[in-house]
């Protein structure tokens, strides 16, 4: 066996899936909290792709994640 392969084996991690929740999202045109999906993936929560303000149809993509609620 070649050590690089033995070497690229041994540190090789495991990337969780990632999951969706739905949390409040800042709407950076309307400047409102509307309801979105949001991706969590290790420890970072981002607005799903494709999303639409409830209020004034603005992409949702560039927003915020202001509230995620979790329990422990």
């Amino acid at each position: 066996m070649n050590p690089q392969e033995k070497t690229e084996n041994r540190f090789q991690m495991r990337v969780p899936p990632a999951t969706e929740y739905t949390a409040a999202v800042h709407c950076p045109i309307c400047t409102h909290t509307v309801q979105g999906t949001v991706v969590a993936q290790r420890r970072s929560l981002r607005v799903k792709p494709g999303q639409k303000c409830s209020r004034c149809s603005a992409s949702l993509d560039p927003g915020y994640v202001l509230r995620y609620d979790r329990a422990a």
